[in-house]
């Protein structure tokens, strides 16, 4: 990172706040003193001081630590929230677009993320949707490791022969 100036005098202000507020008992909302909400606090940190020192490396992990306290609040209570691995891609898939449209490089890794924690999201309801795909996701599901083994085989035969 480039300016660490700002992170550390933010970092303490959201602390300071954070246990102020459970100290003196101001009740605000209802997760406020929870961990996950020490997690969006750090995020924001991470954010605001990466925007007001230009410093774009701040983006991913300020996102990172702020979706994840949004998601470890939010994945019992709604219903369409997605699981555990949609939901990290999709939280690292913001964090790579983000910093991207800064930094004018990544869309590409940020995109397929992103495509990729909708493909697990919606995995469950296509595979149900087909029943073609479903038989065939079985046997995937059942022969995958002799595939690597096929595919490393492949790869050492073709090394030596070189």
């Amino acid at each position: 990172m480039k300016n660490q100036k700002l992170l550390p005098a933010i970092i303490l202000l959201a602390l300071g706040i954070f246990y102020s507020i459970q100290n003196f008992n101001i009740h605000l909302f209802n997760f406020q003193n929870s961990w996950q909400m020490l997690l969006i606090l750090l995020g924001f940190a991470f954010l605001i001081s990466g925007h007001f020192a230009q410093d774009f490396s701040s983006i991913l992990p300020g996102v990172i630590l702020t979706g994840l306290g949004v998601h470890f609040i939010y994945h019992d209570k709604l219903t369409s929230w997605p699981d555990y691995p949609a939901a990290f891609l999709f939280i690292l898939a913001i964090g790579m677009i983000l910093t991207s449209i800064k930094t004018k490089t990544g869309y590409v890794q940020g995109v397929a993320l992103f495509a990729t924690g909708l493909f697990l999201h919606f995995f469950q309801r296509i595979i149900e949707s087909i029943t073609l795909l479903q038989n065939f996701a079985t046997l995937i599901e059942k022969y995958w490791p002799l595939l690597l083994i096929i595919i490393g085989s492949y790869l050492l035969l073709m090394k030596k022969r070189k």
